[in-house]
């Protein structure tokens, strides 16, 4: 058994993460949540093997400068436990949904055309760093990589050496979110690109695991990446305001969109085209891909191309 998880509760905590994580969810949706309902457990409730209301009542109170969305999001944690007990057979006290407040919704930045080429120029221009060889390579390849394939940050830091395919313009994703494994198509532009910089790679990192290696021979963090990211930014000249604050996930979500926006200016029809999308981006759902037509502009939300009566039952509320 996993030592980390040690009330009564521990075997059952590790299954449910395990059922979790067999239905395609990322194990840390509820991993850290539940490790500290487990720690509170051991300190207050050591004999206890029944999840009641007062042990999730207990749990569930507001802690010193939390959050509401963070209370929220505990909240989940527990009432998916709650319901995965009773699934199972175990008596258990299921938070009602009313219970739960609403989590704010993430809204993703939607770059314009002059910010996207201002961001490259300033990826291309980064000087050289001592501290971070291969800095000035990295951005330029990583992030272009990243928009035109839609690609996770958590994905691209892991594609391994051995995974690109040069003569093909393919790259295996062998570690998503939903762990399944996926082949993404390249532009030949791209890929070049990307091939300019393994040569590069390979003469400071031999024989390197990663695609994108860091200094200590393991993928680069993904702190890092969001570091890098700002430097373009600040190097491209243009700033945001706080609550405009992009993220290097937003490619992803750029990339949709903007794929979307490309077939109904072809006059595609969306609902025949989402499964396309929704398999190239790694979701487990096509109702996932959906998400991404709310950010479409209202001009092109009118196309014939998108047909309402069926779209709106499989759009959902939040993200992938």
């Amino acid at each position: 058994m996993n030592n980390e998880f040690m009330s009564p509760f521990a075997g059952r905590i590790l299954a449910m993460l395990e059922f979790k994580e067999a239905l395609g969810y990322s194990r840390s949706s509820y991993y850290k949540f539940l490790l500290n309902f487990d720690r509170y457990c051991r300190a207050h409730y050591p004999n206890e093997s029944i999840l009641t209301q007062e042990i999730v009542a207990g749990w569930s109170m507001a802690r010193v400068s939390e959050t509401a969305a963070g209370v929220s999001r505990r909240l989940i944690a527990i009432r998916e436990f709650g319901k995965y007990l009773a699934s199972t057979g175990d008596e258990a006290y299921i938070i009602p949904s009313g219970f739960i407040g609403g989590v704010k919704k993430f809204m993703p930045y939607i770059y314009t055309d002059a910010e996207l080429t201002a961001f490259f120029k300033g990826a291309d221009s980064l000087l050289p760093d001592k501290r971070s060889p291969l800095r000035e390579f990295t951005a330029s390849a990583l992030f272009r990589l990243m928009y035109c394939c839609g690609l996770r940050p958590s994905e691209i830091r892991l594609i391994k050496r051995d995974e690109v395919d040069f003569k093909e313009n393919l790259i295996l994703i062998s570690e998503s979110k939903s762990y399944k494994d996926r082949v993404v198509a390249v532009d030949s532009d791209v890929m070049a690109l990307c091939g300019k910089y393994d040569h590069i790679a390979d003469c400071v990192f031999p024989d390197r695991t990663y695609f994108f290696q860091g200094p200590n021979n393991g993928p680069y963090a993904a702190i890092w990446i969001q570091h890098l990211f700002r430097k373009c930014w600040k190097s491209s000249g243009i700033s945001f305001s706080r609550s405009q604050n992009p993220r290097v996930g937003d490619f992803r979500h750029n990339y949709a969109t903007r794929t979307l926006m490309n077939w109904l200016d072809e006059g595609k029809a969306l609902d025949a085209y989402l499964p396309y999308l929704s398999a190239y981006m790694g979701h487990s759902d096509f109702s996932q891909t959906a998400y991404y037509i709310h950010l479409i502009p209202d001009k092109l939300i009118k196309n014939n191309g998108i047909k309402w009566d069926s779209m709106n039952a499989i759009i959902p509320e939040v993200d992938d």
